[in-house]
This record gives C-alpha cells, structure tokens and sequence, in this order.
C-alpha cells in the first residue's frame, strides 16, 4: 500500500552514550536534531528529522514484510564508489552515525537497544547505494532511521525517484544488477529539498539489522 501526506516535522535532541570506535570515513558524531515518535501507534507516523536538512514530506511508501521484485538504485557518476565505514557504541540512550561521503546517516532513538552493542555500518564499492549493517540479526525495540540523501545517486531528479524506497536482503548479494528478490522493504517517507518539491531525502525505518539498499520497483 503507498499512501501520501504532509506532516509537520519534529525533533527530539537524544543523548549519546556511547564510546568512540575507530571508523574507516568519520567516527560517530555529537548528539543532533534526531527523530522522534508520534504517539499514536502507528509505525508510520515515526519521523526521520534532520534539521537543515529535510523540506515538507512528499511521499510515505509503507514497508511490506513479503518477498519482492525490485532493482537495487545505483550511485550517479557524481559519487566516487569506494568501501567506507563507521563504527561506534550504542546504548540504551541512543545516538547517531554517519558516512557523509555515502550521504548516509543511522539514528537510535533512546530505548532502540537495551545494552550497549558495537555498531557498524559499511557502505560498500559495488557502485549501488547499498550497506551493510552488523551485528547481523539484531533486533531493535523502536524502530532506527536511515536519512539517505539522493543527491548522488541515478534516481535524483527522476521520476524513480518518487518509487524508491529502503530494501531488505537477508545476506550478501554478490551481484546487483537485474531484478533481484528484497525478503522486505521499509516503510520510507520522502522528502523535498527545504528549496523545492523535487524529491531530495528519505528516511528508512529498520527493526533489524542486515544488508539494505536503495531500491525501485
């Protein structure tokens, strides 16, 4: 099902409590503007914010939990492909990592873990927008969010665009291209650039952990 609204933006500053890691592109970053919860029991009324960054809400696509035809979105010749990563320790009180040249940033609202986990979060080479996220299997009690900017890949400025969303995969794809099988795909809510309407940001929300990747379909 893919529905679409506006809603009125709103951030919580959550506290970071977890101890620096070394990291192959940034360590993981101060507390920031992060999302928060709309009490109102639906999943998808949860908000990725990032202040600065995100303009009115275009799009909210649903996630389904059930195998689905999609194409993994790949990165535009602006992006220089290349394996980047960051680690860091979460807690219970939540934090933020971020590899800015993948124009990737994870976000744990407070109460996500419930015991401090190393984090790691690789970007890799293939030339797709695509991550992988360990500890493989981990569960979340409040969904994380991914904010993933578009600028950089193939779909910006396209009418893909508007049909992209976050893919899960349970293992490792050696191969990218074609029609591949996502096991599920997360509910994304797109955003305008705080300058237009074009299609410009998304936010995934993840309850586990594994390889995801921007897709269409």
């Amino acid at each position: 099902m893919i529905r679409s609204r506006f809603v009125r933006s709103v951030a919580l500053t959550l506290s970071v409590t977890f101890a620096l890691s070394c990291a192959s592109d940034i360590a993981p970053t101060a507390p920031i503007m992060a999302p928060t919860t709309a009490q109102d029991g639906l999943i998808g009324d949860l908000l990725g914010v990032v202040t600065g960054l995100l303009g009115s809400v275009l799009k909210v696509i649903v996630g389904v939990v059930a195998p689905r035809d999609v194409y993994a979105v790949k990165w535009a010749p602006s992006h220089v492909n290349q394996a980047r990563s960051v680690s860091g320790y979460i807690g219970y009180g939540g934090g933020t990592l971020s590899i800015p040249g993948s124009d990737f940033t994870i976000t744990f609202p407070r109460g996500a873990l419930s015991t401090t986990t190393k984090i790691t979060i690789i970007s890799d080479g293939s030339g797709y927008v695509s991550y992988d996220m360990y500890p493989h299997g981990i569960t979340f009690s409040t969904p994380v969010i991914v904010t993933q900017q578009l600028r950089n890949t193939s779909v910006y400025g396209t009418s893909k665009a508007w049909n992209s969303f976050g893919a899960y995969f349970p293992q490792d794809l050696l191969d990218l291209s074609g029609l591949l099988k996502a096991s599920e795909t997360t509910t994304t809510t797109i955003y305008a650039a705080p300058s237009g309407g074009v299609p410009a940001v998304q936010t995934w929300q993840l309850k586990h952990f594994s390889r995801y990747m921007l897709a269409s379909g």
